[in-house]
């Protein structure tokens, strides 16, 4: 493979200007190849891959077809994230710009504005079909990711009364690619429209689950084995577009959010820290005709150059907002040298350690050979003699210490220069559900970063990493059988360092989902001692003082929360169903429809519809459920309400149709499958009726009521055994009516063992006092 080097193209070609004119063999051979057409672009990321496991990047791990992809075209040896988490480094590949700018500083509680333009819009405004397919909940398009995107698979959305989970919020790389391929086979047969794919792996991501043969290959090393199954992945990706002739004539770009920490410097995720586990990517562009094939280059390059090194090559005009460049400015030859501190610089940042815990944020500048790390004691590390960062160079070569220092500071100051404010989330309760499930229990942080101070002292986050650590530790725990684990950890955490906000809220949801509200009340309180606008911690106080039966309190709590965040969907929805357990449906829906304004979230119109029919007026109903089903079509439950209407309106076949509705976008929602059931006996279909109500005690095993009727559409259809075992099951369940005895007993007489039928009558009678 060749190495380019700015100092090498300067001497071979002498060229000295720093401004790439086409007239540079790097342009001419790319312009005589792109030769005005519009090729496809498709942009590849890889969720939390090292750069250091590519093969290509000199690693054991053995990666043949991300190696062969780079040979293909150009390998970028030195490219940066700018922040190691999944949604704000996305905003930054799909915006050109940074976090100060675009407004997304972590996963949780942030919103990609309208004010940030996407390459999708950019695309789709200049004639390309563009789709996204994502494999991780973070980048639901409501967090505004997929803005621009003509279709975005993301159908991340709970079945309804199905429990969060981790395989609720993420998919398996085969079936995101199965969904890009049937996009790429059904799109609109327009020949003269290229497309913008993009294509979104979380397989990476911890658990660290490779399958076979892959985890036999990397004994002992399930990341290595993830890493290997990934590229076996976008092997068969790249054959598939092979096949389909895409290969050629596109544009294609690989690269990962961010790396992982693997215990390197302490940490074993990522997020906290922005050493080069975490913020070194591999990055590989690859040109229709393979243009420029063979080439890498070492100069720093960053997320914030993909948006304008597509539009460069598709020949659209670059915005004056990015703050990147075009990658093949970076072959070019430059007329500035690292000696004289003028090379180009990338910048990253983790203010992870300032918004969650008050210590200070790290932000680091890469040039061609060094990173600076900003913080209370400030690292500087040679990465071509140390690419570990093993040695901390700040004392010992202050001139470039101080002159990397300063122009941090510069160019972090101008990084924010016309950006607009930062958007905050609006997380219904189904979206908080998944947050937690990918392991967001601490929720979102409420401090702006944008105010930050560097000239306030704050702790050093190196010297507080065994104390995050901990939180860590205890929010993977926090979700399962070992929360009373979790729990202990962060009251050793706490005992350390009692102002650790977080950690008092996080002791605060533990004890509530664990149905201990007073204990619960006091966390929250002693973290809004803290901070009294902390909104994860007003709401879980609210949470609590409603699990204790104090509504005033509880509403009180809510009606804080929306004075707090202008708008929060789970804030109002709680202030209603508390309004609906009291009866006063009336305030219900006027808390309902003072939120579901234009452009509010469907479960809002959703929840509305569903007041409004309890409060008799069904007109309304239908057409704020409509309304829900039109702002969010993968939305099951307002399909599965207005199918409730149409059966209460007797309206069979409309009522059957949109359950089918509800069980198509949600495939567990046990009690559209039930209901359907019953329609279907109604209307004749006794197989039918069978089949679905197999299906929803599949889809809720604990469902003891889908049991007893099943047993009864069995005993009717003559299988006598099958209904008595289904209907004994449902027993063993633990219901509290008596309508599973009494399907017993029906089933006990029709086989002729009345003694044991009168048994099963006493049983119903009993329950029914």
């Amino acid at each position: 493979m060749l190495t380019i080097s700015a100092t090498l193209l300067a001497a071979t070609l002498g060229c000295t200007d720093s401004t790439p004119t086409d007239s540079t063999p790097v342009r001419q051979e790319v312009d005589l190849l792109l030769a005005g057409d519009r090729p496809n672009v498709i942009l590849v990321t890889i969720d939390t891959l090292r750069a250091d496991r590519l093969s290509i990047y000199g690693s054991d791990v053995k990666t043949p077809n991300m190696d062969g992809l780079a040979e293909d075209g150009v390998l970028f040896t030195n490219a940066s994230t700018t922040v190691p988490f999944t949604f704000p480094a996305h905003s930054s590949i799909m915006t050109g710009t940074y976090p100060p700018f675009h407004g997304v500083r972590e996963n949780v509680g942030y919103y990609l504005g309208e004010d940030n333009v996407t390459l999708a819009q950019r695309l789709g405004d200049a004639g390309w079909q563009t789709a996204g397919f994502v494999s991780a909940f973070v980048l639901d398009s409501r967090w505004g990711i997929g803005r621009g995107f003509g279709h975005y698979f993301d159908d991340f959305d709970l079945a309804a009364f199905e429990d969060a989970n981790m395989a609720s919020v993420q998919r398996p790389g085969p079936e995101t690619i199965g969904a890009a391929l049937r996009w790429l086979d059904q799109r609109p047969p327009d020949t003269e429209k290229p497309f913008f794919l993009w294509l979104h792996l979380f397989d990476p991501h911890d658990p660290y689950t490779p399958p076979e043969p892959f985890r036999s290959q990397y004994p002992g090393a399930p990341y290595d084995g993830e890493v290997a199954y990934t590229d076996s992945l976008i092997g068969g990706f790249l054959a598939d577009l092979e096949e389909r002739d895409l290969v050629d004539d596109s544009l294609i770009v690989l690269t990962a959010d961010h790396g992982e920490g693997l215990g390197d410097h302490g940490e074993t995720s990522h997020g906290y820290f922005v050493y080069d586990s975490t913020v070194h990517v591999p990055l590989i562009l690859r040109l229709p005709g393979k243009a420029l094939s063979g080439t890498s280059t070492a100069e720093p390059v960053s997320h914030v150059d993909i948006v304008p090194t597509v539009l460069d090559l598709v020949g659209l005009e670059a915005r004056s907002t990015l703050q990147g460049q075009s990658l093949l400015d970076s072959l070019e030859p430059q007329s500035v040298t690292e000696e004289d501190g003028s090379g180009r610089v990338v910048y990253a940042e983790s203010f992870y350690p300032l918004l969650h815990y008050g210590w200070a944020p790290l932000r680091a500048l890469r040039s061609a050979t060094h990173k600076y790390i900003e913080a209370p004691n400030p690292e500087l590390f040679d990465l071509w003699a140390d690419p570990t960062e093993g040695s901390n160079l700040a004392n010992e070569q202050r001139p470039v210490t101080r002159r990397m220092g300063r122009a941090l500071l510069d160019l972090a100051d101008t990084l924010e220069e016309g950006a607009a404010a930062t958007e905050a989330a609006d997380m219904d309760e189904t979206a908080l559900a998944q947050l937690v499930a990918l392991g967001y229990l601490a929720g979102p942080s409420q401090v702006d970063a944008r105010s930050y101070d560097p000239r306030v002292a704050r702790p050093d986050p190196k010297n507080k990493a065994h104390l995050h650590r901990r939180m860590m530790a205890a929010q993977s725990m926090a979700g399962g059988e070992r929360a009373e684990e979790a729990g202990e950890l962060l009251r050793e955490t706490l005992r350390e360092d009692p102002n650790l906000l977080d950690a008092h809220q996080m002791l605060g949801s533990i004890e509530l989902d664990a149905g201990n509200p007073t204990e619960a009340a006091g966390h929250f309180t002693n973290a809004l001692a803290l901070d009294n606008s902390h909104r994860p911690s007003v709401s879980g106080l609210a949470g609590s003082h409603r699990q204790l039966g104090r509504l005033d309190e509880a509403l009180l709590g809510y009606r804080r929360l929306l004075d707090l965040a202008g708008q929060d969907t789970a804030a109002t929805v709680a202030i209603a169903d508390i309004e609906v357990e009291r009866g006063n449906l009336r305030e219900a829906e006027e808390a309902l429809s003072e939120a579901a304004q234009p452009g509010a979230p469907a479960v809002l119109f959703n929840r509305l519809g569903e007041v409004q029919t309890l409060a008799g007026n069904p007109d309304a109903a239908y057409r704020n459920l409509q309304i829900a089903i039109e702002g969010n079509p993968r939305l099951s439950q307002p399909h599965f309400n207005l199918a409730v209407l149409s059966e209460q309106a007797g309206d069979l076949d409309g009522a059957r149709t949109q359950y089918e509705e509800a069980i198509e976008r949600a495939p567990k929602h046990y009690k559209a499958q039930f209901n359907l059931a019953l329609l279907m006996a109604r209307l004749g279909d006794r197989q039918r009726e069978r089949d679905l109500l197999e299906e929803s005690i599949a889809s809720r095993p604990t469902f003891a009521i889908g049991h007893f009727f099943l047993g009864k559409s069995l005993m009717e259809s003559g299988d006598l055994q099958g209904a008595e075992e289904v209907t004994r099951a449902g027993l063993e369940l633990g219901s509290e009516g008596p309508l599973g005895w009494l399907v017993l007993a029906d089933i006990l007489n029709r086989q002729g063992r009345s003694n044991e039928a009168n048994e099963a009558l006493a049983s119903a009678r009993a329950l029914s006092g």
